[in-house]
């Protein structure tokens, strides 16, 4: 795989909401847990692990966590998380993770939303290729959830 092409998963959509809902849906979590198809603890706060169980019918209540980066009100939202599957006996808290960046601009008829998931070469090539994968699906996946969740609530 080439670096620059495994490195970083970069998806962008439009809302039909202004910015002040979009930022609502991301960073509020019961708004979050809702579209995300997660229980989650919060809130979300610089600094802050988030617990959460995956509630989708394709997690298999996978449990899982991040730690928030960044929060830059209607501009950023960002965390670090571990993406894919673990070998056995694995030090999560060690192991490498990745950088989840949501970012909100102004845009004709609403609100443009980049997220973009970067640090898949710190992984170990066993479990890089697939966490890649899976995520690159699952970001296609959780944008058209927050597209719809954002885009349809008031």
């Amino acid at each position: 795989m080439n670096p620059s092409v495994s490195d970083r998963i970069e998806k962008q959509i439009l809302i039909q909401a202004p910015r002040q809902r979009v930022w609502r849906a991301l960073t509020n979590i019961e708004e979050f847990a809702s579209w995300f198809c997660v229980k989650a603890s919060g809130p979300f706060q610089p600094g802050q692990r988030v617990d959460m169980v995956s509630t989708h019918p394709c997690g298999n209540n996978a449990h899982f966590w991040l730690v928030v980066e960044s929060m830059t009100p209607e501009t950023l939202f960002s965390w670090r998380w571990h993406p894919g599957s673990k070998p056995a006996g694995a030090n999560s808290e060690d192991d490498p993770s990745t950088l989840v960046e949501f970012r909100l601009e102004d845009a004709e008829g609403g609100t443009r939303v980049t997220v973009s998931e970067s640090g898949f070469d710190g992984l170990s090539l066993a479990r890089r290729a697939k966490a890649f994968a899976d995520n690159d699906r699952g970001w296609d996946i959780q944008m058209a959830a927050l597209h719809q969740y954002a885009g349809s609530a008031s």
